[in-house]
């Protein structure tokens, strides 16, 4: 008779365990640079009752004028501009976690109240790219098609800085993926001739020194392709309540499961269409 054997996949199956790791796999998320490169001068003035922030802009005086000492001239006058941030936008996101899945499953809250406080920030950042609408003279065009280089960087430079955008080491320059790997053909970023001496190429290192002609490079895959050079003064956000997390118990409706609430009110305002450029 030939011998019978005891095989994990059929006699000792039943006797095989399964071990499921209590460490989630990572989660691949969008960054989100622009939630933290606009300005919010004016976040502490609505933090306490009001749904919206007046705020005066003044333009320049006309050229000043010389006079003789016995002569008499015209006062001058300029009329305040008024802007208005709204907080209006209530972002949410919400899931149940059943009584029994908490009990008999791998604690998931924690990831999951994450993975809704991800999902607001990222409609905030989204709130933010569509409120971008710079003036015509702005909106600049690749000179290659779809391709980042050099020339579309200080074209959008020139812009600003013809804009007296201040030049103050806080201006951004957004990219999506393609265009921030485009910037690594830049002869001055990967050229031993133009790397100061103690730091490593872009070639070596695979990204970008801290500072491109002036701008703080960000990354984020939300861009659409269009490259977005700005100072933070553009767009003043304004969040009256941050991100606050509420756990009900669903029992008083006769469910056995706990509902997680996760809410932000905010507001934003462009308020200048000169100190942003986009290249499309």
């Amino acid at each position: 008779m030939a011998d019978l054997y005891e095989r994990g996949s059929t006699e000792l199956l039943a006797l095989r365990p399964e071990v499921w790791s209590a460490l989630f796999y990572s989660t691949l998320l969008e960054a989100l640079p622009f939630n933290s490169s606009v300005a919010t001068d004016y976040e502490g003035d609505i933090r306490a009752l009001g749904d919206r922030v007046h705020i005066s802009q003044f333009p320049q005086f006309s050229a000043a004028t010389t006079m003789n000492e016995e002569d008499c001239i015209d006062a001058d006058a300029v009329t305040a501009v008024p802007l208005e941030l709204v907080v209006d936008k209530q972002i949410v996101k919400d899931f149940i976690v059943t009584e029994r899945a908490k009990i008999q499953a791998i604690d998931a809250m924690n990831a999951l109240r994450d993975l809704a406080m991800h999902s607001i920030m990222k409609k905030m950042q989204s709130l933010i790219i569509a409120a971008t609408i710079p003036a015509v003279a702005n909106q600049l065009a690749y000179t290659l098609a779809g391709t980042l280089a050099l020339v579309d960087i200080i074209a959008a430079k020139e812009k600003l800085d013809s804009g007296n955008v201040p030049d103050d080491g806080t201006r951004s320059m957004v990219l999506d993926s393609p265009q921030w790997n485009q910037v690594f053909n830049i002869t001055g970023l990967t050229s031993r001739d133009f790397v100061t001496e103690g730091s490593r190429g872009g070639l070596e290192t695979g990204s970008l020194p801290a500072r491109v002609l002036g701008f703080n490079p960000k990354l984020t895959t939300e861009a659409a392709g269009v490259a977005y050079f700005f100072h933070p003064s553009y767009m003043e956000i304004a969040v009256q309540r941050g991100l606050d997390v509420r756990v009900f118990d669903k029992g008083v409706q006769g469910c056995r499961s706990e509902r997680v609430n996760v809410t932000l009110l905010m507001g934003e305002l462009q308020a200048s269409d000169i100190r942003v450029v986009t290249v499309s």
